[in-house]
């Protein structure tokens, strides 16, 4: 039976597990969803952001992009982006956030909100990061069925607030931290590998409530 895979980043540990091959045009290749894959790992892996998950799941017909089946064959338009290589490193991936926040200022003028720019970090539910903080968040959300959640400073940003996040996405407001004070949010990755890959940055946040 097909298994479903439900959005969430894909970490930059998978670029050499996954195979993909390169049609007639150069600007496109085909990507066959492996079991790991989600479309957020699938941007991740060919564009270094996850900005392009509506992008592709648009060029692929996809109505529910929180759902892909494995085996399934993909068309990736890198549109003259470099598609990534097996040597792909977390380093590299930081090294590319400025092409990640140029498309995600392109995605932001869909949502409307007040903005503030704010300091980011990351953190994960991976038993491989030892400043993680479990699978639950202050309000309740299971992070391994609903991944996207940020931890903010509920002095600053109540708990329970619809964002948008450059360069990350959309979420909610649902966790807190003991060293998130202030003006910084804290996104959530599945795994250790893509809070290294986020690192530390200044983003854009959008108040969707």
């Amino acid at each position: 039976m097909k298994k479903f895979k439900f959005l969430a980043l894909g970490s930059v540990a998978f670029l050499s597990m996954v195979g993909f091959s390169a049609t007639a045009n150069a600007d496109e290749i085909e990507h066959t969803v492996a079991p790991s894959d989600t479309l957020s790992s699938i941007s991740l892996q060919y564009f270094g952001n996850v900005s392009h998950v509506q992008q592709i799941a648009d060029a692929n017909n996809i109505a529910n992009p929180n759902v892909i089946f494995d085996g399934t064959k993909l068309t990736i338009n890198t549109d003259g982006e470099a598609a990534p290589t097996t040597e792909a490193t977390p380093e590299t991936s930081a090294v590319e956030t400025p092409a990640a926040s140029t498309e995600t200022a392109d995605n932001s003028a869909n949502y409307s909100g007040r903005t503030i720019t704010m300091e980011s970090t990351a953190y994960s539910s991976d038993p491989a990061d030892s400043l993680g903080g479990g699978t639950v968040t202050a309000t309740g959300q299971n992070l391994l069925e609903n991944p996207m959640a940020v931890a903010v400073d509920p002095n600053v940003i109540p708990l329970g607030t619809r964002l948008y996040v450059e360069g990350y996405g959309e979420a909610i407001a649902s966790d807190t931290g003991g060293a998130i004070k202030g003006n910084i949010v804290d996104v959530h990755f599945p795994t250790y590998e893509q809070c290294i890959a986020w690192g530390r940055r200044s983003v854009q946040v959008t108040i969707l409530d």
